[in-house]
């Protein structure tokens, strides 16, 4: 009974193939166009971020002597003494002007002889093409007449008597220079368009340089200068001198 049984079964079960194998067959279509759902959604691209062009900044030039000079004498300005910064150096305007041009190479200890360095200073600028002529440009020195009454005759009579280097020069034509005055190394004004003019408002144009005395009454810078002289044309005129040999000043 149990083998009828399967018999029955394997025939029930061919029976079913038969049939499912003789159904409609269907091809397989290629060209029918994927549902909705089929298609991958579509990603948005995002705009690249564009790359921050890096501007190079051009190198900057090297400051000129004259610049480098003027720089190096601001620091010393506040300072009391010249030789308690370079002992060696005499203590008065002279020294200052020596110490700082001394720092960028330009030897001005020999010089020819005269009855002032001042004097002597002025004489190389002028032997060597080195006065300027016009508006002065940073490092330059600045040269004053009469600034005391050396021979003590009470008269402007004294010849150049000081010197002082040029820091800038303001759009008025107003100069400031930094010289060993009488309260140290300081800061001091010039404009030769208004030589006796003291102040304008609250800017200086021309600081006091001669004290008033029992003998004369005091003087500005505009009143008592003398010239101006390039720090490239000194320094010309001190390799010159130094091939040559040295001579002092007295």
């Amino acid at each position: 009974m149990p083998k009828l049984l399967q018999m029955r079964s394997f025939f029930l079960v061919s029976m079913l193939c038969a049939i499912a194998c003789a159904g409609p067959r269907v091809a397989a279509r290629t060209d029918l166009a994927p549902s909705r759902h089929e298609i991958a959604p579509s990603i948005p691209v995002e705009a690249s971020t564009p790359v921050a062009h890096v501007r190079e900044e051009p190198p900057r030039p090297r400051p000129s002597t004259g610049e480098r000079i003027a720089h190096r004498a601001a620091e010393m300005v506040g300072r009391e003494s010249v030789s308690d910064i370079a002992p060696g150096y005499t203590d008065d305007c002279s020294g200052f002007v020596r110490l700082v041009y001394g720092s960028e190479g330009i030897d001005l200890s020999r010089l020819p002889s005269r009855s002032s360095i001042v004097q002597a200073m002025y004489v190389r600028a002028r032997e060597n093409g080195a006065l300027r002529e016009g508006s002065p440009r940073p490092g330059d020195l600045v040269f004053f007449r009469n600034t005391y009454d050396r021979n003590r005759d009470g008269k402007r009579n004294d010849g150049l008597t000081h010197v002082g280097i040029v820091e800038s020069v303001d759009e008025d034509g107003t100069v400031t220079f930094i010289h060993r005055g009488g309260h140290g190394i300081v800061r001091a004004h010039l404009n030769l368009e208004r030589r006796k003019q003291f102040r304008d408002g609250d800017e200086t144009l021309n600081d006091v340089l001669r004290r008033k005395s029992k003998l004369s009454r005091a003087y500005l810078t505009g009143e008592l200068f003398a010239g101006y002289a390039s720090p490239d044309g000194l320094g010309r005129a001190a390799v010159a001198q130094a091939r040559r040999g040295p001579r002092r000043a007295r």
